[in-house]
């Protein structure tokens, strides 16, 4: 975070008055967080940002800046093409079709949302197919899920099916699929969508 500081100050300064002045702009403007109002919640940064939109829009490559990275690429902004955003960690998100329930393993006085398969699970949330839509069409939730307690087997017999049941899920809604990874320190930061 030091050197996005120094950046700022150099920036602020108009000292960064060559081409990579827009991209310096931009990389400090998109590492504002979304609790601050993100990349459009200073004054100053709504021009650079929607600049920076528009040339995206125009297929124009994303600017760089030259004073962030200390010749090492420590603090960077990428574009991606993800609709969903990336698991908190520890989480890890699952393979698309999946059948997942968050749940514990039953216990004689357990209570819960139902019980899973053999009766071994009780589940705290209801069963869902990661990254389903109504139709298959349309990008459904994606599954972030922590550690694995099981599994069982649940369908008809003709059509059976695995459900893995962890002891937590968390499910990320499908967003628009244009975004912008912000990395300060090789840290990713966060994800920006425009």
């Amino acid at each position: 975070m030091m050197k996005l500081l120094v950046v700022l100050s150099i920036t602020a300064a108009g000292t960064c008055a060559h081409a990579s002045d827009y991209g310096c702009k931009v990389l400090l403007c998109l590492a504002n967080p979304a609790s601050n109002g993100g990349p459009k919640g200073m004054t100053q940064c709504e021009q650079p940002i929607n600049q920076l939109y528009h040339d995206l829009s125009k297929g124009r490559p994303f600017p760089s800046c030259d004073l962030s990275d200390g010749n090492d690429g420590s603090s960077y902004a990428r574009q991606v093409y993800d609709q969903y955003d990336p698991c908190p960690t520890p989480l890890h998100a699952v393979l698309r079709g999946s059948y997942v329930t968050e749940g514990r393993r039953k216990t004689n006085s357990a209570t819960g949302y139902g019980w899973g398969g053999d009766g071994s699970f009780v589940l705290t949330k209801p069963l869902q197919v990661s990254e389903q839509g109504e139709y298959d069409n349309s990008p459904g939730a994606r599954a972030c899920v922590g550690k694995l307690i099981g599994s069982y087997t649940a369908g008809s017999f003709d059509n059976p099916y695995t459900v893995n049941v962890f002891d937590t899920v968390i499910w990320q809604p499908a967003q628009t699929p244009r975004a912008i990874d912000v990395f300060i320190d090789h840290t990713w930061q966060q994800r920006v969508r425009w």
